[in-house]
């Protein structure tokens, strides 16, 4: 578990991030940025093949990019400059450590991440955002994004299950999760195969993966600081949206929704679970207090 609060002049940040493992915080592929001009949250895409970057899975190695490019890069440089910025580095690095030969033998083995950044520019704050990490201002949903190819899974893996219970009324749940998560196994694979920046499908969404991202997935959102009194940053781990901008309250919902549909079938439909040990997912929030 990652928890930290921040103060700069007439701003104060409050940022937690924990990992699904209950019991490996190293294994969180979530990732955030917090400095006086930059505020992020970077959502590492789940690995679809069991490899290992520098000793990282593919998402944490992709959120680690991502977080670096912020890191060193002007506040003006936001959108289509952004994404192309984070593009190059990781490239860069999959050229370092030697590994493009296995990317191009397997496009599923590509390190892949998503990411919404907020920054100052003088009286300005201008959010890039791409994928399903999201974001809140003044407790008004200004950015989210569903892909219709996680809907279909999603209804697939649910199928599966419901048949399971259906021929086994006392199978376990845990029995459940595992045959939900391997009525999808492929499916994830064809997913980054076919619609991983694919801008002439439907069901094309835009990532983070080494790879040019059309435009049409970028977007930028450009609003006045002064007319912000909350920003909230979070990623696709929050089923539930609290009403207030609190780091408890958004623990609260989560673990509201963990207990009324574990196994994320009825209530809070995904492609994925709680499972032994394990959160359903991933989880960030990032909270900036406008105090001005």
């Amino acid at each position: 578990m990652n928890s930290q609060k921040t103060h700069f002049p007439n701003l104060k940040i409050e940022v937690l991030s924990i990992g699904k493992h209950k019991n490996d915080s190293s294994l969180n592929e979530d990732g955030y940025v917090v400095t006086k001009n930059t505020f992020a949250v970077i959502d590492g895409s789940a690995p679809r093949v069991d490899l290992k970057f520098e000793g990282k899975s593919t998402a944490r190695f992709a959120t680690d990019v991502v977080r670096e490019v912020l890191l060193v890069t002007s506040p003006h440089v936001n959108g289509r400059e952004l994404v192309t910025a984070i593009t190059l580095k990781l490239n860069k690095e999959i050229d370092r450590i030697g590994m493009r030969d296995i990317i191009r033998k397997a496009k599923e083995a590509s390190p892949a991440a998503l990411f919404i950044s907020a920054r100052i520019v003088g009286e300005k704050i201008i959010i890039t955002a791409l994928g399903d990490v999201s974001c809140r201002i003044n407790g008004k949903v200004i950015h989210t994004c569903y892909f219709k190819t996680e809907e279909l899974m999603t209804a697939k893996r649910i199928q599966a299950m419901i048949n399971a219970k259906d021929k086994n009324p006392l199978v376990s749940d845990e029995e459940l999760q595992t045959i939900g998560k391997l009525a999808i196994q492929e499916d994830l694979k064809e997913q980054v195969r076919k619609y991983f920046n694919n801008s002439d499908s439907e069901l094309g969404l835009g990532i983070i993966n080494g790879e040019n991202v059309p435009d049409k997935f970028i977007k930028t959102y450009t609003f006045n600081l002064k007319d912000i009194r909350t920003l909230e940053l979070f990623s696709d781990g929050y089923f539930i949206l609290p009403k207030t901008a609190k780091i408890a309250s958004w623990e609260k919902a989560f673990f509201l929704g963990e207990k009324e549909d574990p196994l994320r079938w009825k209530k809070y439909p995904a492609v994925k679970g709680v499972m032994k040990g394990m959160y359903s997912d991933d989880r960030t929030i990032l909270i900036v207090y406008n105090k001005a």
